[in-house]
């Protein structure tokens, strides 16, 4: 798989620290799309609240599975805006919808 970055920030959105993950295992594969599928429920607005907070559990608790816990849920929360949350786990998707269609 190609790499994954995933960069966090200070309080005046200068780059702090750099991540990254080139693999993705085979169990990872499942909760990744289970979480797409919620992810397009919150899209559209199905979800409640708790929901919504359940969601955003699973997927930070993804995106430290997927990086390997190379940091902290707290490092998480504390280093990376939420804008950039959505992004990494949208660049995942897309890179195993790439890896699929080359299989």
């Amino acid at each position: 798989m190609k790499p994954v970055f995933i960069n966090f920030t200070d309080e005046k959105g200068e780059k702090t620290k750099t991540y990254t993950t080139c693999t993705l295992k085979t169990g990872t594969m499942d909760l990744i799309f289970d979480i797409a599928e919620r992810a397009e429920e919150l899209e559209k607005g199905k979800l409640g609240m708790r929901d919504v907070k359940n969601f955003y559990e699973d997927l930070k608790a993804l995106i430290l599975r997927v990086f390997n816990y190379q940091f902290s849920l707290e490092e998480l929360n504390d280093g990376l805006e939420q804008t950039d949350l959505i992004k990494t786990f949208q660049e995942l998707c897309n890179r195993v919808g790439t890896e699929m269609k080359k299989n």
